[in-house]
């Protein structure tokens, strides 16, 4: 089977019973769908299926897809597919018509390329996005978009309106949107953050001072336990003493 060329046959029975069955022959079932014409039941093999994809593309590979008994190819994609979870096998594949001259949206991943000076200068890249959202026709869907950062110094980013996109190629994201940035270091941050912290503690200061300037009351208890001792006349002397 050759990249982007997929086989098929039509299922006469569906149902989870014939699954089960379809699956113990070495086949399993699809469905092709969308377009104008009514969807398909069909039945592939897993491993036909996987060797019509393109490595690096994957799903997004334009397949052309041949149905046993009908004339022509029908242009599909990949919409959807369930594998085994431990031999990751294909169980399930869902085939969406797609037309070739129409765009259609798609998810690529990024890669970043060049050596960053802000890093070199103790910075940290933070990529925002390692997959970006993408709209063009189905046989100009890139493997990958690749982000050149041999430009970007401490606090600079590359944003949407930046990306070098291939001929056809639009990305579904407002121009503003960061993709990456280049972060100063954290002892940078640190010092930025000092000065504020001074003038906080500035401007509590003069309250300190009114604070400490205050004389604090006499207790009024003692004030008159002090009034009431000086007022008591002396003791009488007692008796049989010296007058």
């Amino acid at each position: 089977m050759e990249v982007g060329k997929l086989s098929a046959q039509l299922r006469t029975t569906t149902g989870k019973e014939t699954n089960i069955k379809l699956r113990q022959k070495g086949l399993i079932p699809a469905v092709c769908y969308g377009g104008k014409e009514g969807p398909l039941a069909l039945q592939i093999s897993p491993v036909a299926l996987q060797k019509s994809l393109d490595p690096i593309k994957g799903r997004n590979t334009l397949l052309m897809l041949s149905v046993e008994g009908q004339q022509g190819s029908i242009p599909v994609m990949v919409k959807d597919a369930q594998k085994h979870v431990l031999r990751g096998h294909f169980l399930h594949a869902d085939l969406l018509r797609v037309d070739v001259s129409k765009p259609v949206k798609a998810t690529v991943p990024v890669s970043v390329t060049g050596k960053c000076p802000g890093i070199a200068s103790g910075g940290t890249l933070h990529q925002v996005y390692r997959t970006l959202p993408i709209s063009c026709v189905p046989a100009a869907i890139p493997a990958k978009i690749e982000i050149d950062i041999s430009a970007l110094n401490i606090g600079q980013a590359i944003h949407a309106s930046d990306l070098k996109l291939p001929t056809g190629v639009t990305v579904s994201l407002a121009a503003s949107t960061t993709v990456c940035v280049v972060t100063a270091p954290k002892s940078e941050k640190a010092a930025e953050a000092t000065p504020g912290a001074e003038a906080a503690a500035t401007e509590a200061k003069p309250g300190d001072k009114a604070a400490s300037a205050k004389t604090p009351a006499p207790a009024a208890g003692k004030a008159g336990g002090d009034k009431a001792a000086a007022a008591k006349p002396a003791a009488k002397p007692a008796a049989g003493g010296k007058k």
